[in-house]
């Protein structure tokens, strides 16, 4: 059953570890290759991938924005700010490519929000219809995931839904002391495939909640309530 929407004006701080600001700059970040994949640092020359992947409406639907961008402009603004200082600071993406296509981006992925709707630091990713069912979702998963563990850390404060403290026997942790540093991962109810490629990589399911998402009509969007089963992953282990 869905609960209730997350209320950041009742989120509790907690003492825990989050990676290290100011983050890597862009030019610091790894190139790392995989069985199929290059996943890259972003640049301004992926400025026309990124538009085509944002204008697929089948990729944007899975999205917040609920719809293909309208204009070039609204891809390189996002671009923009994850090249910028403060983009670079509070944000962990990747440009994702076939090896033999290093400078043609499929998708992209990676941390790209500090404070998500739970608190915690938030995972998201997209990619092509044209490489859906592929495992290239869980192929990038597991390549970054480590390259997000290795951030070095530092104990900080992190106002959180006390919800994500929440044990798989209902036990919370106890927020007066140190709490485990958490990863989330947030989906929409009809996104089974999402849901098992977090599953596969280590994520675990914490809540389920009631949100509303913009949905495509012929007129434009609209408002639409729908259950958000979110997701949890621990860096600290394994």
């Amino acid at each position: 059953m869905a609960e209730a929407a997350p209320v950041p004006d009742s989120f509790i701080t907690v003492r825990s570890t989050l990676p290290r600001l100011p983050l890597p700059l862009i030019s610091e970040r790894p190139f790392v290759k995989t069985e199929r994949l290059l996943i890259r640092p972003l640049a301004a020359s992926d400025l026309e991938a990124l538009h085509e992947l944002r204008t697929q409406p089948e990729v944007m639907f899975w999205t917040s924005a609920g719809k293909p961008d309208s204009s070039l402009d609204e891809a390189k603004a996002k671009l923009d700010y994850f090249l910028s200082p403060e983009g670079n600071n509070k944000s962990f993406n990747f440009a994702i490519c076939f090896k033999e296509d290093p400078s043609k981006l499929i998708g992209i992925g990676g941390c790209h929000s500090w404070s998500s709707s739970l608190g915690w630091p938030k995972l998201g990713y997209m990619f092509r219809k044209e490489v859906w069912g592929q495992g290239i979702a869980t192929e990038f998963l597991k390549t970054w995931l480590p390259l997000w563990k290795a951030l070095p850390r530092e104990v900080t404060e992190v106002k959180c839904d006390e919800r994500t403290l929440r044990g798989g026997n209902g036990v919370y942790e106890n927020s007066e002391e140190m709490v485990e540093e958490r990863l989330m991962a947030l989906t929409t109810d009809a996104n089974g495939k999402s849901q098992n490629i977090l599953k596969k990589c280590g994520f675990e399911h914490v809540l389920t909640w009631k949100a509303r998402e913009p949905r495509p009509t012929e007129d434009g969007t609209e408002m639409v309530l729908v259950d958000m089963p979110s997701f949890r992953y621990f860096p600290g282990r394994g």
